[in-house]
């Protein structure tokens, strides 16, 4: 069960900027309102705590923000190439909320939030890694129950494919006899090798996500639903694909939706240790998993590691993060996600 507001931004700057004065009622939310330099001129406004977020950071911000000149400005995720320029981008180190509720608390952490005219997406940076397991509604819910399935959920869609078709393929004699059997027996009637059927059958469900999404909404869900129950049963009954594939790459496709914010990032994740465990084996899976490590490791946002293992380091253990003390604990101390790190 969900808790929390459930109040979201509309379209309008000047409403959403009234929806965050109404949550944050101190002279220390300051929300300055510019032109962005391009054909619309549209507005866009920079938020802030200035008691709570680093003045460097937020001159930092608005200027890069000031000298950007996109074509066309009709979200805030239209700043990101000048935020954060880069040609492959693995991770982003934003995040993007449609709820005042969440924009508030992000604010209060020290956080930086844009809001653009006609858009109801704001835009909190810095981002960390760690932040995109939680949820507003956790602070509401029992501490020891917060983000753990979601940890591990994210880690097992990117892993379990590679992982599968490693032990399958290269490491059969760490399988259970009874398993192993059941998955030689499924292979023998099927033209493809194991890997060759694992990325296929992964990019079919990714197509008709896709595709659910393209339809309309009334339809998205049931045409995605029926879409796969469908080509599932066909490419068994005609002997294309077998069914530990199947369900191995269904468990992983349905994993990531426990944390949507990382969708992107995991789906290409997926793909990089599924090739490579097909390839090279462990040596291959264990040199993915490295690639994944260092693809986060070297993302930073505004002198903040995107990565950073203590969120608020006051103390030596974070107490919010993924294992999470009480919010009673939590707010016996200000905390400030620029706060000196040791």
């Amino acid at each position: 069960d969900l808790r929390g507001s459930r109040e979201g931004f509309s379209d309008l700057l000047r409403v959403n900027l009234s929806l965050l004065r109404r949550l944050i009622r101190t002279e220390a939310l300051v929300m300055e309102v510019q032109q962005a330099d391009c054909v619309m001129k549209t507005e866009y406004a920079v938020c802030y705590c200035k008691d709570k977020a680093s003045p460097a950071a937020v001159e930092q911000v608005k200027e890069t923000l000031r000298r950007s000149k996109p074509q066309l400005l009709l979200d805030s995720s239209y700043f990101l190439p000048w935020l954060f320029p880069c040609r492959v981008r693995t991770a982003s180190p934003v995040s993007y909320t449609e709820r005042p509720a969440v924009a508030s608390a992000k604010l209060c952490e020290g956080k930086i939030v844009v809001l653009v005219n006609g858009s109801p997406s704001a835009m909190v940076l810095p981002t960390l890694f760690g932040e995109n397991f939680e949820c507003l509604d956790d602070y509401a819910q029992p501490a020891f129950f917060a983000s753990f399935l979601r940890l591990g959920s994210f880690y097992l869609s990117i892993f379990l494919p590679g992982v599968f078709v490693c032990l399958a393929v290269y490491l059969p004699e760490l399988l259970p006899p009874q398993l192993l059997f059941k998955i030689e027996a499924a292979e023998r009637a099927t033209p493809f090798p194991l890997f060759g059927e694992m990325v296929l059958v992964i990019l079919l469900l990714e197509i008709i996500r896709e595709a659910g999404l393209r339809m309309p909404q009334t339809l998205g869900h049931s045409v995605s639903l029926v879409a796969a129950l469908i080509i599932g049963d066909a490419a068994i009954a005609t002997g294309l694909l077998s069914t530990p594939v199947i369900l191995i790459a269904a468990v992983a496709s349905i994993a990531v939706f426990v944390v949507p914010s990382l969708y992107e990032m995991a789906t290409a994740f997926r793909f990089l240790v599924l090739l490579a465990a097909g390839v090279a084996g462990p040596v291959g899976l264990v040199c993915a998993a490295l690639v994944v490590l260092l693809a986060l490791a070297q993302v930073s946002a505004l002198g903040v590691p995107y990565c950073v293992p203590v969120r608020f380091p006051q103390t030596a253990l974070s107490p919010d993060g993924v294992t999470r003390r009480t919010y009673r604990t939590l707010s016996a101390h200000p905390f400030s996600i620029w706060q000196k790190r040791r």
